[in-house]
């Protein structure tokens, strides 16, 4: 699932819960994060895929943000 479509689809508690085990805000998520608007931390971009259970993959929050291309653009 896209990073994008998963945040856009929760509820507000559901957001807050990801953001909290996130360790991130409601907001941030859903304003910087979904539309990629800033650059996440290494930690941040491993936490949104394993605090989504499964549901955003590591390569789909790299997708996201542009970084495979960038990745196989260089080799």
């Amino acid at each position: 699932m896209k990073l994008r479509d998963y945040i856009g689809g929760m509820s507000e508690q559901q957001l807050a819960d990801y953001a909290e085990r996130c360790s991130t805000t409601a907001n941030y998520l859903s304003t910087h994060i979904r539309y990629a608007t800033k650059d996440p931390s290494v930690k941040l971009i491993r936490a949104l895929a394993k605090e989504s259970g499964g549901a955003v993959s590591m390569s789909e929050v790299l997708e996201h943000y542009r970084l495979t291309d960038a990745w196989n653009q260089a080799a």
